[in-house]
């Protein structure tokens, strides 16, 4: 069994991928405890998605760059001048995609309502919101990587979940506490505007550093294009929550969609580093025993983190159709984006990008994506 199962990547990644996976049930339930303030506030529950998505799109990409420069030997310890710059490029990506986010469903609300306040309201909320979410999450990221590599555990199986299992949390909580501190001062819009402007020019210099670093610039000129499509892109998934708030999806769909982008950015991770130490070729039809063990070992990990999902599930809705549109949602969604994931990897070193930059937060999206709307399709199938 072991020739075709890689024993490593399922003991490493396992435990992870618990945390992440009591974490986002404790984010879908605090979503479902705060549909008055998803009520109150229109929109807010479209910008969550790409907020909550940022622990791929920003931090999972980070962890991939760093498990990377670990393996190859260009970084050594939390101290080094790479892991500072990397530190100020991905805090400058995640308050940029914030900040993108914001506006485009700021301005999209403030047309449906009619309230052009909504244009600097909803920006200030997630560009807030960020403000205290990637003060944690970005050196939390850059010490689980350096940390689990020294300890002798590989960050591609451990990094991007285990950030993953605090990142959700974090950014729901955040996210709903400061729209509710927003709510509170919305009756005083030269303090909701002075705020903002603050938080603008903080964002402003931060981005200006990082771009005078050679290794920062490119993370940033890379990273940037591929975060504004996928902001684009998470605002579909934003909107199929916003237009379903159904209590059952809300609940389950923060850890369905986090175990399925965990696996995808996981594989894409793995696939990247081997590629790098040439242990697989980017052909157009992939084979070989490095890959069959690959895939055959991350469903084994997918079929038992979804088991643990659905006795969460049944735990929390004694409903057993809730258990069976998570396993068809599941069943649907892990195919596809696996395929995803390994032709955008060979795809992206063709065109001569760095697949850390570019894959992982496109798959983290897709699951988004993939996920959102399995999981739509199942409960309207099922129920």
């Amino acid at each position: 069994m072991n020739r075709h199962l890689d024993v490593k990547l399922i003991k490493e990644s396992l435990p992870a991928l618990i945390m992440a996976l009591i974490a986002d049930s404790i984010a879908g339930y605090i979503m479902n405890l705060s549909i008055n303030v998803f009520i109150a506030v229109p929109g807010l529950l479209m910008m969550i998605p790409a907020l909550i998505d940022m622990r791929g799109n920003v931090y999972g990409a980070f962890i991939s760059r760093l498990s990377s420069a670990l393996h190859l030997g260009e970084v050594e310890n939390l101290g080094d001048k790479r892991v500072k710059v990397e530190i100020g490029a991905t805090k400058s990506l995640a308050y940029s995609a914030a900040l993108i986010v914001g506006t485009i469903v700021g301005i999209y609300i403030s047309f449906v309502t009619g309230n052009y306040f909504y244009a600097i309201f909803l920006p200030g909320i997630i560009l807030i919101t960020h403000l205290f979410t990637a003060s944690i999450l970005t050196p939390l990221t850059a010490y689980i990587g350096v940390k689990t590599f020294q300890k002798g555990w590989n960050p591609d199986n451990i990094g991007v979940p285990l950030i993953s299992s605090v990142g959700d949390m974090v950014s729901v909580f955040f996210i709903i506490l400061v729209a509710v501190l927003f709510l509170y001062i919305s009756n005083m819009p030269l303090v909701v505007f002075f705020i903002v402007i603050l938080s603008l020019i903080y964002v402003f210099l931060l981005i200006r550093r990082a771009l005078g670093e050679k290794v920062g610039k490119k993370i940033y000129m890379q990273s940037m294009p591929i975060l504004i499509v996928i902001a684009l892109l998470e605002l579909i998934t934003g909107s199929m929550w916003e237009s379903n708030k159904i209590a059952i999806i809300l609940l389950v769909v923060p850890v369905v969609n986090e175990t399925l982008g965990n696996v995808g950015s996981i594989f894409s991770s793995r696939l990247t580093s081997f590629i790098y130490l040439g242990f697989v070729e980017p052909k157009i039809l992939p084979r070989g025993k490095h890959f069959t063990k690959e895939i055959f070992s991350l469903i084994t990990l997918s079929v038992i983190v979804y088991s643990i999902i659905s006795l969460l599930v049944i735990f929390l809705t004694w409903d057993f159709r809730a258990v069976a549109m998570v396993w068809l949602a599941a069943f649907l969604s892990i195919f596809i984006l696996i395929i995803i994931a390994y032709y955008l990897t060979i795809g992206s070193l063709k065109a001569k990008l760095d697949p850390d930059n570019v894959v992982v937060p496109v798959i983290t999206t897709l699951a988004d994506i993939i996920g959102t709307a399995a999981l739509i399709f199942s409960y309207f199938l099922i129920f």
